[in-house]
């Protein structure tokens, strides 16, 4: 972690110390996860320590700590792929101008925590009013073109 103030160089030995007695601590609960055939997570490496050695520590210790945090990272459970977007949805925002982007990324991120149901019933919605605009642009085209058949008429 860098500071914007210099750290004091008394201090360097004793934290140096402590970085290692926590990686050693993080380990040590680690392979106990490990042979319990327990998940390896922050508050499980915490809860373990807690247990079997009594010291309190939190997560953003394991986090902040480099060698913990590798040892953690070594024995995580692997992270879930994401499904990738529906390449339509791909096209669309690759499509969108830069600054629309943002925007639309987070129109998706909404609409994605609606159900499927309320998304549904919103196609079929805008499906009928599609449907809807669709005839009244046929039925202007078709006035159009028989207005300029019949040419101007004077009354």
């Amino acid at each position: 972690m860098n500071s914007k103030r210099a750290e004091p160089v008394w201090l360097t030995a004793i934290w140096e110390q402590r970085r290692t007695e926590t990686a050693a601590r993080i380990e040590r609960a680690v392979t106990k996860l490990r042979a319990d055939g327990c998940n390896v997570t922050y508050s499980s490496i915490c809860a373990t320590i807690r247990a079997t050695e009594g010291i309190s520590i939190s997560p953003n210790t394991i986090k902040r700590n480099g060698g913990a945090y590798e040892i953690y990272m070594a024995h995580r459970r692997p992270q879930r792929r994401r499904c990738l977007p529906e390449p339509l949805l791909t096209q669309t925002i690759t499509a969108a101008n830069p600054e629309e982007r943002r925007p639309l990324w987070s129109r998706v991120t909404r609409l994605r925590r609606e159900t499927k149901d309320a998304l549904v019933g919103r196609i079929l919605r805008l499906e009928s009013i599609v449907k809807q605009q669709k005839a009244a642009e046929n039925a202007l085209r078709d006035e159009i073109v028989r207005l300029s058949v019949n040419g101007p008429s004077t009354k």
